[in-house]
């Protein structure tokens, strides 16, 4: 049974190496700033089926300073390939803008110019600023309008009966 010893010792030791450079990496990334960068967070969704989509994610971690330098946009046609997601015609018509809510909570602005028909949306959405990027996925669902009328059930047509002989 030395073997297996030998073998549980050397399991430890890497073990014990591993947490120690993963300990490091994350005091150098804390040291360097980059554990703040910036966020995407929750979504709100403002428009209905069929209309021109309004919705906002929030920012979370922005600087005032990183808020001038951020950009976000649909991600690359090679980014939807990589996570398996659809990239749809709507999405072409979608507009991406930094902005900030009266309160001054940071958002990105989704908007779209034309009517959106399906009730939900996958989109990969990129964030940019100086010191770094970041992609996250979201599902938009979409309810119907209130103002929309549900369809009228479709009336049963009796054909008239013919007149018997009797």
């Amino acid at each position: 049974m030395p073997f297996l010893r030998k073998c549980e010792v050397y399991k430890g030791e890497a073990m014990n190496k591993s947490m120690k450079i993963s300990g490091l990496v994350w005091a150098l990334l804390l040291a360097s700033g980059v554990a703040e960068a910036a966020g995407l967070g929750k979504l709100t969704v403002q428009s209905a089926l069929g209309q021109p989509l309004r919705a906002e994610i929030e920012l979370l971690s922005v600087t005032k300073d990183e808020l001038a330098d951020l950009t976000a946009k649909l991600a690359s046609a090679d980014a939807f390939k990589q996570a398996r997601i659809d990239r749809t015609e709507a999405m072409g018509s979608l507009r991406f803008t930094v902005d900030q809510r009266p309160n001054g909570q940071p958002i990105v602005r989704i908007t779209s110019t034309a009517g959106l028909a399906d009730p939900f949306l996958d989109l990969l959405i990129e964030l940019n600023w100086s010191s770094g990027r970041l992609i996250r996925e979201y599902t938009i669902l979409l309810d119907p309008s209130p103002d929309a009328k549900p369809a009228e059930p479709a009336k049963a047509v009796v054909a008239p009966e013919s007149g018997r002989a009797g």
